[in-house]
Formats: C-alpha cells, structure tokens, sequence
C-alpha cells in the first residue's frame, strides 16, 4: 500500500489547498469582533481586547498568506 510519504506531490496539493482555506475562513479580520467574544475570559481574548491593532494586523497577514497558498493549490485544476 502506499504510505502518505511516497504519494506524489500532486496528491497533497488538494489538501494543503482546503487547509489553506481553512485557515483563511478562520483569520478573516472581519471576524475579529466574534472572535474576540469567542475567546472572552481566556488570555488570547485578553490580548486581542487589549491590542486590537496588533491582532487585526497579524490576522490580515494570516489570511493573505493563506488566500495565497490557496490559490497556488488549486491554479492548474481545472
């Protein structure tokens, strides 16, 4: 059987692509207000209270990066 390390690199493609969306659905800076009413009372949701500027910037360069690495995974499918 083929173990996951000798699948061709086309294989993981699909993948790294979904997990990219993933992340860029959950870092999206328009929901950061949730977020940070999600994360109430825990010490991320005292830091993103705390720094708005900080988090709004860190996830807008989360969710570019992850738009990014997106869209390389699915350019050549059709």
């Amino acid at each position: 059987m083929n173990s996951p390390g000798r699948l061709p690199s086309e294989a993981h493609k699909p993948i790294n692509g979904y997990l990219g969306g993933a992340l860029a659905v959950l870092t999206c800076p328009c929901h950061l207000p949730i977020l940070a009413v999600v994360l109430a009372g825990t010490t991320a949701g005292a830091f993103v209270g705390e720094h708005w500027g900080i988090a709004a910037l860190t996830l807008t360069s989360l969710f570019v990066l992850s738009v990014t690495r997106l869209l390389r995974a699915f350019r050549g499918r059709s």
